[in-house]
């Protein structure tokens, strides 16, 4: 009977394939067990590509644009005519005081985006019009500018090739009447004067004037005036939801959480016991960096400081909710951690904070909606650029106060569910 001799050498080849095999057999099993970790592996890349698919657009297509005053009909029909108004939505406020106090109480308001004051009849779009931007909202702002330029050239070009027609008929008139000279005369005096208004529209068409342009709370459209007020609430997110969400689970970890079942207090004195810490951390951040962008950045803070903490206090509450609610669902730090950061993405690339909204897919733009980071950044450059005050900003401080009620009433049901099933 033969035997086969094998070698050390085959028989570590062998160990390590076995090794592998049963490496690899234990990942894929552990996978299986751990399901969050494969969906978020799974969703995650595919979530990404619809995100930046149909929210990563700088270009705003659908701008609001309020004309004040009694003449604002007939300049809104003027508008819609020009070329490159179709992005532009238009509505005559015939009621309201055509002046730049209205305009700017206007734009404090989220929906505010351009508001047009009448000041003339006739003329281009620049002598007929004043145009007065919200700067806050930095790639409206800059959007809305360029097409009121482009449309003031296109308007001046037409008038050009107007003027232009009625200057050739004028000349051909004169010469027609020389048979009668005070005809005549009066021919070559009108065909003087569209000549002269020929050169004056051609010459105004060879400068670029933007005097009839102006951009509120945000001037030089600076792009660190707008950001710094939505990395505030970045900021406090991050905190927020990725720290408090490891709360409830270390406790699980420990072994403690069998502790605080028997312990003769409610679930919601426990959640109020757990993100005490983090509350005030949390409120140092957002009062440093909110200093920080003050101070080194020279954003300007034109609203009241109470309304800003208002706002703060709620979005804290929602995000610390939020992560009170991940650590009652979780069983482990890791699937904790993973869940916050899934939080975390859709809020910084949907909430407006780099993105406008206004670019968006209709049903990208309301998944925004739902997510709290997009209250607070209209809130806090409403506030600090802006200057609006409670009345303006009603809406995103309600759905904050709604979101903070239902995350932590579903915090503390699951709370009390999994201390009872202990």
């Amino acid at each position: 009977m033969k035997y086969r001799v094998c070698r050390p050498s085959e028989h570590q080849a062998q160990a390590k394939e076995h090794t592998m095999r049963a490496l690899f057999i234990k990942e894929f099993q552990e996978l299986k067990r751990d399901r969050r970790t494969l969906a978020m592996i799974i969703m995650l890349p595919l979530l990404l590509l619809l995100v930046f698919g149909y929210a990563a657009n700088f270009s705003v297509d659908h701008i609001n644009v309020k004309v004040l005053g009694p003449q604002a009909s007939s300049t809104v029909s003027y508008l819609k005519s020009l070329p490159g108004a179709d992005k532009f939505n238009f509505v005559a406020d015939t009621s309201a005081s055509p002046s730049p106090a209205q305009a700017q109480k206007l734009l404090r308001s989220p929906s505010g985006d351009v508001v047009v004051i009448p000041k003339a009849k006739a003329g281009t779009l620049s002598e007929r019009v004043d145009v007065y931007l919200n700067g806050a909202k930095l790639f409206t702002a800059q959007s809305a500018k360029a097409d009121l330029v482009q449309m003031q050239a296109n308007d001046m070009r037409t008038q050009l090739k107007q003027l232009s027609a009625a200057a050739t008929q004028a000349q051909q008139a004169a010469q027609g009447l020389r048979t009668n000279p005070a005809q005549a005369a009066q021919a070559a005096q009108a065909a003087k004067a569209q000549s002269q208004k020929l050169q004056a529209l051609a010459k105004q068409a060879q400068e670029t004037n933007t005097n009839w342009i102006k951009v509120e709370f945000n001037p030089d459209l600076k792009t660190s005036w707008v950001m710094i007020p939505g990395l505030i609430g970045l900021v406090m997110a991050v905190i927020g939801t990725l720290i408090t969400s490891i709360g409830m689970v270390r406790e699980r970890e420990a072994g403690t959480l069998e502790q605080l079942a028997v312990m003769p207090i409610k679930a919601h004195s426990i959640i109020a016991g757990k993100i005490s810490p983090y509350f005030m951390l949390a409120i140092v951040d957002m009062s440093a960096v909110a200093l920080a962008g003050v101070y080194l950045f020279d954003i300007p803070f034109n609203g009241q400081l109470w309304l800003f903490a208002l706002a703060g206090v709620l979005f804290l509450g929602v995000v610390l909710g939020l992560g009170v609610l991940i650590s009652t669902v979780s069983q482990t730090t890791a699937q904790a951690v993973q869940m916050a950061i899934m939080t975390i993405i859709p809020q910084t690339l949907l909430s407006g904070l780099v993105f406008p909204l206004e670019s968006m897919a209709t049903w990208v733009r309301c998944i925004g909606y739902l997510l709290p980071l997009t209250w607070f950044v209209q809130v806090s450059r409403g506030v600090m650029l802006n200057g609006s005050n409670a009345v303006q900003l009603w809406l995103p401080l309600s759905i904050m106060a709604l979101q903070c009620v239902v995350l932590f009433g579903a915090a503390t049901a699951r709370l009390t569910r999994s201390l009872r099933s202990i």
